[in-house]
Protein backbone atom coordinates (compact mmCIF):
# COMPACT_ATOMS: atom_id res chain seq x y z
CA UNK A 1 0.00 0.00 0.00
CA UNK A 2 2.90 2.79 0.80
CA UNK A 3 4.49 1.81 -2.65
CA UNK A 4 1.33 2.46 -4.47
CA UNK A 5 0.82 5.76 -2.58
CA UNK A 6 4.32 6.60 -3.14
CA UNK A 7 4.08 6.26 -7.16
CA UNK A 8 0.79 8.27 -6.52
CA UNK A 9 2.33 10.83 -4.92
CA UNK A 10 5.30 11.12 -7.41
CA UNK A 11 2.91 10.53 -10.76
CA UNK A 12 1.00 13.61 -9.64
CA UNK A 13 3.98 15.77 -8.44
CA UNK A 14 5.40 16.00 -11.76
CA UNK A 15 4.67 19.22 -14.18
CA UNK A 16 2.99 18.38 -17.28
CA UNK A 17 5.34 18.84 -20.81
CA UNK A 18 3.58 19.99 -23.75
CA UNK A 19 3.92 22.25 -26.30
CA UNK A 20 1.27 24.49 -27.77
CA UNK A 21 0.73 24.03 -31.71
CA UNK A 22 -1.65 26.55 -33.34
CA UNK A 23 -4.70 24.20 -34.39
CA UNK A 24 -3.78 24.51 -38.19
CA UNK A 25 -0.89 22.68 -37.18
CA UNK A 26 -2.47 20.05 -34.87
CA UNK A 27 -4.88 19.49 -37.96
CA UNK A 28 -2.80 19.76 -41.15
CA UNK A 29 0.34 18.72 -39.94
CA UNK A 30 3.79 20.86 -40.61
CA UNK A 31 4.20 20.00 -44.53
CA UNK A 32 0.50 20.78 -45.50
CA UNK A 33 0.96 23.50 -43.28
CA UNK A 34 3.56 25.73 -45.60
CA UNK A 35 1.21 24.66 -48.45
CA UNK A 36 -2.07 25.98 -47.16
CA UNK A 37 -0.43 29.71 -47.19
CA UNK A 38 -1.99 31.36 -50.05
CA UNK A 39 -0.13 32.46 -53.23
CA UNK A 40 0.37 35.95 -54.07
CA UNK A 41 -0.10 36.64 -57.72
CA UNK A 42 2.27 38.17 -59.93
CA UNK A 43 0.37 41.26 -59.98
CA UNK A 44 0.09 41.83 -56.79
CA UNK A 45 3.92 41.89 -55.94
CA UNK A 46 4.32 44.66 -59.11
CA UNK A 47 1.22 46.13 -57.59
CA UNK A 48 2.88 46.36 -54.05
CA UNK A 49 6.27 46.99 -55.77
CA UNK A 50 5.28 49.72 -57.22
CA UNK A 51 3.14 51.35 -53.81
CA UNK A 52 6.13 51.21 -52.81
CA UNK A 53 8.26 52.95 -54.98
CA UNK A 54 5.41 55.79 -55.05
CA UNK A 55 5.92 56.13 -51.42
CA UNK A 56 9.70 56.36 -51.53
CA UNK A 57 8.63 58.68 -54.30
CA UNK A 58 6.71 61.34 -52.56
CA UNK A 59 9.23 61.09 -49.43
CA UNK A 60 11.31 62.33 -51.67
CA UNK A 61 9.60 65.10 -53.45
CA UNK A 62 8.68 66.34 -49.87
CA UNK A 63 11.81 66.66 -48.83
CA UNK A 64 12.80 68.27 -51.98
CA UNK A 65 10.23 71.00 -51.18
CA UNK A 66 11.45 71.26 -47.87
CA UNK A 67 14.79 72.45 -49.01
CA UNK A 68 13.32 74.81 -51.63
CA UNK A 69 11.26 76.19 -49.32
CA UNK A 70 13.82 76.82 -46.94
CA UNK A 71 15.87 78.77 -49.83
CA UNK A 72 12.96 80.64 -50.97
CA UNK A 73 13.40 83.09 -47.80
CA UNK A 74 16.21 84.69 -49.68
CA UNK A 75 18.38 82.49 -47.82
CA UNK A 76 21.61 80.59 -49.99
CA UNK A 77 21.86 77.04 -50.07
CA UNK A 78 24.85 75.46 -48.06
CA UNK A 79 26.93 73.09 -50.37
CA UNK A 80 25.47 70.22 -48.20
CA UNK A 81 22.10 71.61 -49.39
CA UNK A 82 22.79 71.76 -52.89
CA UNK A 83 24.75 68.18 -52.90
CA UNK A 84 21.59 66.73 -50.93
CA UNK A 85 19.14 68.21 -53.67
CA UNK A 86 21.33 66.93 -56.76
CA UNK A 87 21.14 63.60 -54.71
CA UNK A 88 17.11 63.75 -54.46
CA UNK A 89 16.72 65.09 -57.85
CA UNK A 90 18.37 61.91 -59.07
CA UNK A 91 16.84 59.21 -56.60
CA UNK A 92 13.36 60.85 -57.77
CA UNK A 93 14.66 60.35 -61.33
CA UNK A 94 15.62 56.37 -60.24
CA UNK A 95 11.85 56.17 -59.00
CA UNK A 96 9.81 57.44 -61.52
CA UNK A 97 12.02 54.82 -63.84
CA UNK A 98 10.99 51.93 -61.55
CA UNK A 99 7.37 53.19 -61.43
CA UNK A 100 6.86 53.60 -65.12
CA UNK A 101 9.41 50.06 -65.58
CA UNK A 102 6.49 48.23 -63.14
CA UNK A 103 3.25 50.22 -64.45
CA UNK A 104 4.38 48.80 -67.74
CA UNK A 105 4.79 45.02 -66.34
CA UNK A 106 1.59 45.64 -64.95
CA UNK A 107 -0.30 46.70 -68.11
CA UNK A 108 1.75 43.44 -70.28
Amino acid sequence: MRILVAVLAIAVSMPVISIPTSPEAQTMGRNNMRQARPRVTREDRLTNLRYEAEDRLLEIETRISEIQDASQGGTVLTAGQQRELSQLNDRKAREQREIERLTAALES
